[in-house]
């Protein structure tokens, strides 16, 4: 497992950083837009 940081956007006006913990990049794509929706997911980096 490997820890990602996710920046997403929480409004329209507002974003903030959340982490994880994921298999691969793919998986953490999938975690982050089921979580926020897929146009609510800005970027993801491994932490």
């Amino acid at each position: 497992m490997q820890h990602y940081r996710l920046w997403v956007r929480t409004s329209p006006s507002h974003t903030t950083y959340t982490y994880i913990s994921a298999e691969n990049d793919i998986a953490a794509r999938q975690i982050g837009e089921a979580m926020f929706g897929r146009v609510n997911l800005l970027a993801f980096w491994r932490a």
